[in-house]
């Protein structure tokens, strides 16, 4: 018996030293976690709050208050660092967005410089023609016209001379070109293939950032959850209202995650956790308020637009109490107080207004200026479009005839002509 008095002993003795040593890495990261949320660098928060729970696990275990709390902290950054990142990767469609409409118009005007060159070589080429340019009238011959090589070239052999010296231009003429061209398909090819490259990366990088921010949710989700399952269990005043907190906190992750429906659960469990602990004083009431409209606009993101208002008319009538009470006192704070709740009362009064009124035709009228000048943005760049002539001809497609396949057309044509008209062609000609 008096040993195992002594083994009770040297447990509890083991367990005070290791709590001991615990406690001041507990107190160092829920500082530094704390400092780093306040900041709102919220990576280095994850990191602290991550490593609080794992030490408050072991420390405390796993159906402890203790972890519970140090899950929703941590929850709460992840929550925090996936709307940053949410928000930064629209920033990023956006600017990539206009880097595309950028482009657009500096590879018009390339273009157009392109045919401006193009147009000028052949002017360049025409004036050489008239003016009997040797380096370009060299490679050709006409019909009619002497040809100064053979009079150079006369005597035996000048004939067959001139054969090989022609024969020796067109190859090395066509090898020039076919070398030009080689040389400019390989590099129209060479950068077709880095802009190809170039919009994988993007691509990839863009899915890498979603899967990131789909992490994200998904882990705060999962460690809000883990705490709700522990805080469900306690039935003081302090843990109840804490577990709501986490409800409410499981509740803005869904809404992000356009999770309508479980947000609106979520909210709901919240509010009926708060009525049943609080009471009717003022700073509780503006708390149910919001809560209120929390659950109300998760049912209109569900399309559940009369549900909606029932929760806005509590909302109001809550806000309407809150603010006669204050009205009523004489504090100058109370006062200030009043003027910012008429406010608030106000914008929930345009937000009902806004929800019973029947949906209106989309227009530029109907957009807010956010919307609005996206839709000016995106016709100017059709209009730009339009201006470079982007838009595809489909001319260059269709196969034309050529002019001795025309000819023998018409030959045929002639022979299967009428015997009729032949016979008046020949008394035509003995006539």
């Amino acid at each position: 018996m008096t040993d195992n008095k002594g083994k009770h002993a040297d447990a509890d003795a083991d367990a005070g030293a290791a709590l001991q040593a615990a406690m001041p890495v507990i107190a160092e990261l829920l500082e530094r976690g704390t400092r780093a949320f306040a900041l709102g660098t919220w990576a280095e928060a994850i990191d602290s709050f991550g490593e609080l729970a794992a030490v408050t696990e072991q420390t405390f275990g796993s159906g402890s208050q203790r972890y519970a709390d140090c899950l929703v902290m941590y929850g709460r950054a992840l929550l925090q660092h996936a709307v940053e990142q949410s928000a930064l990767l629209a920033q990023r469609a956006l600017a990539d967005a206009a880097a595309a409409t950028t482009t657009a118009g500096g590879g018009s005007s390339k273009s157009g410089g392109g045919d401006k060159k193009k147009k000028e070589d052949e002017e360049q080429e025409d004036q050489d023609a008239v003016e009997g340019a040797p380096a370009k009238r060299a490679k050709f011959s006409f019909e009619g016209e002497p040809d100064f090589r053979q009079v150079e070239g006369l005597g035996p052999g000048a004939e067959e001379k001139e054969k090989e010296e022609d024969g020796a231009s067109g190859k090395a003429g066509e090898g020039a070109s076919s070398k030009g061209n080689g040389k400019a398909v390989d590099e129209q090819q060479q950068q077709q293939s880095d802009e190809d490259e170039e919009s994988d990366e993007n691509e990839k990088e863009g899915e890498e950032e979603e899967e990131e921010e789909e992490d994200d949710f998904a882990a705060a989700w999962d460690v809000l959850d883990v705490a709700r399952v522990i805080q469900a269990k306690a039935t003081d005043r302090k843990s109840r209202l804490k577990y709501a907190e986490t409800l409410m906190l499981l509740g803005d992750v869904s809404m992000e995650s356009e999770n309508f429906a479980q947000a609106a659960t979520d909210f709901a469990q919240a509010l009926e956790v708060k009525r049943q602990y609080l009471g009717n004083n003022n700073d509780d009431s503006r708390e149910l308020a919001e809560l209120y409209y929390k659950v109300a606009l998760a049912h209109e993101y569900n399309r559940d637009t009369r549900r909606a208002l029932e929760l806005m008319a509590d909302v109001e009538r809550i806000l309407g109490n809150c603010l006669a009470s204050l009205e009523a006192s004489a504090d100058a704070k109370d006062r200030e107080e009043a003027a910012a709740l008429r406010d608030v009362l106000a914008d929930v009064a345009e937000k009902v207004r806004e929800w019973r009124a029947p949906p209106e035709p989309a227009g530029l009228g109907a957009l807010s200026s956010e919307e609005a000048a996206l839709a000016e943005k995106a016709k100017a760049m059709f209009k730009q479009a339009l201006e470079a002539g982007t838009i595809n001809d489909i001319s260059g497609l269709i196969k034309k005839k050529k002019k001795g396949e025309e000819e023998e057309k018409e030959g045929k044509a002639k022979d299967e002509a009428p015997p009729e008209e032949s016979r008046s062609a020949g008394a035509e000609q003995t006539d």
